[in-house]
């Protein structure tokens, strides 16, 4: 069955700002650079997603202009920040990227926090209501998620929210010093979503 396509300019004139329950997920801007640079440089955020640190200041701003800014603009996707409520300080970011044109039906996600964050199900929280977006406001009907095998803390967690592992990618990818490196896919459904799947206790 053929469905339509998401005008993606249209529904989403401006960057939409999410709610749940502790967090609010909100736009990521140049004022933010900083904090970029600062979390994209702890060693738990380099071993977890295998990117090098940021190159200094400039090279946090030209990041954040490329993963956040243009990825809206462009509207190939939507990366929040995240924030706990009454703070507007991010805490981490979460979103959609390779929003496939021109049916849209498919796009990946990716996530990361604050170490300090790790455990109180700030991440669970922020990623259903992400998913809960994707499927019934951007129109997808798949969202993949690609894990490097040695982040086993990701991999507890998107299975607990329903996502399937569908095998490894060999060296599909490059850890933080240029080596090949596997990717796991996960992915989970529309059908599978609205069926009701969901998370069972926090990670």
């Amino acid at each position: 069955m053929e469905r339509e396509p998401v005008d993606r300019f249209k529904a989403f004139d401006r960057f939409p700002e999410l709610t749940t329950k502790r967090l609010v997920l909100r736009e990521v801007t140049s004022d933010d650079a900083a904090w970029y640079h600062e979390h994209f440089s702890r060693p738990e955020m380099i071993h977890g997603q295998g990117a090098p640190p940021p190159d200094g200041i400039k090279g946090a701003r030209e990041e954040l202009q490329t993963y956040f800014t243009d990825l809206f603009e462009n509207r190939n996707g939507f990366r929040w920040g995240i924030t706990l409520k009454g703070n507007n300080g991010l805490i981490g970011s979460i979103g959609f990227y390779k929003w496939v044109k021109p049916s849209g039906h498919q796009a990946e996600m990716g996530y990361d926090l604050d170490p300090e964050f790790w455990g109180k199900g700030i991440m669970t929280e922020a990623m259903m209501s992400v998913v809960d977006f994707g499927f019934r406001k951007m129109g997808l009907n798949r969202i993949e998620v690609l894990i490097m095998p040695r982040n086993r803390r990701s991999e507890n967690l998107v299975r607990k929210l329903g996502f399937e592992c569908e095998g490894i990618l060999r060296q599909h990818s490059f850890d933080e010093n240029g080596d090949f490196c596997d990717d796991v896919l996960y992915s989970i459904l529309r059908s599978d979503w609205m069926a009701g799947r969901r998370p069972q206790e926090d990670v």
